[in-house]
């Protein structure tokens, strides 16, 4: 995969999902600069990867499911 430039992401570990679900309302109600960042928190799998392999596989995803809601319109 051909790596992306200037993506924002944020990352979260250790929170509930109460927590989270608190934390991404005040980010896009508060933050909308923030509005095309990635939101992700790690997993099992996710916290024995590099930074960098994570990030681009969180881009991949979120191509993705943009594409999957595209052909669903």
């Amino acid at each position: 995969m051909k790596e992306k430039k200037n993506e924002k992401v944020i990352i979260f570990h250790g929170f509930t999902g109460e927590e989270l679900e608190i934390l991404i309302k005040i980010l896009k109600k508060d933050f909308p600069k923030y509005k095309d960042t990635i939101l992700a928190t790690t997993t099992e799998t996710s916290l024995n990867w590099k930074v960098k392999e994570l990030i681009n596989e969180l881009i991949e995803e979120r191509e993705y499911f943009k594409k999957q809601s595209k052909k669903n319109s």
